[in-house]
C-alpha cells in the first residue's frame, strides 16, 4: 500500500518538474511521470522480496532447528528407551511445541513489511494459523482465520475441521468455494477431508459425489481406493491413512502407535 502511495507521489512530482520546470511537452511529463512510476515500483518491489525471502530463511531455520531436535532425541528413545511410548511420545510433542512457540514468534519479523505488501500480512497470518492449530491452541486459531488467505489445502482443510468441529452450516459452501476448485492432486486432501467428514455424517451418496469429482481430476491411489470402497458400499473400509502426516497433521484421527522397541512416532505439523 505505502509503495502505492509513494509511487503516485513520485509520479506528480516528476511530472511536475519536468512539465513546469524543465518545460517538456505535456505528452514527454506524463512519459517521464509513467516510468519513474514504473522503476520505483519495479525496485521497491525486489527490495520488498528480498527482505520477505530473508525472513523466510529465518523461519525456516526455526523449522529446521526443531527438526534436528525431535530427530535427535528419537534416537536417544531408540537407544535409550524411557519406560513406555506413552511417555516418549509425551516428551517428543513437548520439544515439538516448544519449537512451534518459536517459530509462532518468529512470525512477528515480518511486521515492519506489512506497509509495503497489504498482501503480506494475510500470507504470515496464514502461517501463524498453521502454527497455532499445530499447537492446538484453537480459540487463536478461530480469532485469526478471518485475517488469513485460504488458497492452498492445507489451509483451506484447517479451516473445514474449525467448522465441523464447532458443527458450522458453513462447512459445505466453503468447501464448494475454496476445496472443490481446486485442481489435480491439490484437491486430494480437502476432497478426503469432506467425504470423512460426510460419512461421518451418515451422508454417504454426497460423500460418493464429492469422491467421484474428485477422482476425475486425479488418480491419487488413496482417493481411488476410497472412492472404490464407497462405490461398493464398503465404508468401513474407508481410511486415509494413506495420506500420512498430511492426514493425521489435522488432528481428527492418530496414527497408531508401533511398539517400543521400534522408532517412535511423531508428528510435526
Amino acid at each position: 500500500m505505502l509503495t502505492m502511495i509513494i509511487s503516485l507521489a513520485l509520479g506528480v512530482l516528476v511530472f511536475a518538474s519536468t512539465r513546469f520546470g524543465a518545460e517538456f511537452s505535456t505528452g514527454w511529463a506524463v512519459a517521464c511521470a509513467i516510468l519513474s512510476m514504473f522503476i520505483f515500483q519495479l525496485a521497491a518491489a525486489l527490495l520488498i522480496r528480498r527482505a520477505v525471502n530473508a525472513r523466510n530463511l529465518q523461519i525456516q531455520a526455526v523449522i529446521m532447528d526443531v527438526q534436528k531436535r525431535l530427530e535427535a532425541k528419537q534416537q536417544h528413545f531408540i537407544r535409550h528407551p524411557l519406560g513406555s511410548q506413552k511417555i516418549m511420545m509425551q516428551q517428543l510433542e513437548q520439544e515439538q511445541n516448544a519449537g512451534l512457540e518459536r517459530a509462532l514468534a518468529a512470525c512477528d519479523i515480518f511486521k515492519p513489511l506489512y506497509i509495503w505488501n497489504f498482501l503480506l500480512a494475510k500470507q504470515i497470518n496464514t502461517m501463524k494459523m498453521a502454527f497455532l492449530f499445530q499447537l492446538k491452541r484453537f480459540d487463536d486459531v478461530d480469532a485469526i482465520m478471518p485475517k488469513c488467505l485460504f488458497l492452498e489445502p492445507q489451509a483451506i482443510c484447517m479451516k473445514m475441521v474449525r467448522l465441523y468441529k464447532k458443527n458450522d452450516p458453513a462447512l459445505d459452501k466453503f468447501f464448494r468455494k475454496k476445496g472443490a476448485t481446486l485442481k489435480k492432486d491439490n484437491c486430494v486432501l480437502p476432497a478426503l477431508l469432506y467425504a470423512w467428514i460426510l460419512l461421518k455424517q451418515g451422508k454417504n451418496d454426497d460423500a460418493f459425489t464429492v469422491l467421484t469429482n474428485a477422482k476425475k481430476k486425479s488418480e491419487n491411489p488413496v482417493l481411488v481406493a476410497n472412492w472404490e470402497a464407497v462405490a461398493n458400499g464398503k465404508i468401513k473400509q474407508f481410511s486415509n491413512a494413506g495420506l500420512g502426516e498430511a492426514w493425521y497433521a489435522l488432528g481428527l484421527e492418530t496414527p497408531k502407535m508401533q511398539r517400543v522397541q521400534q522408532q517412535p512416532q511423531y508428528r510435526y505439523r
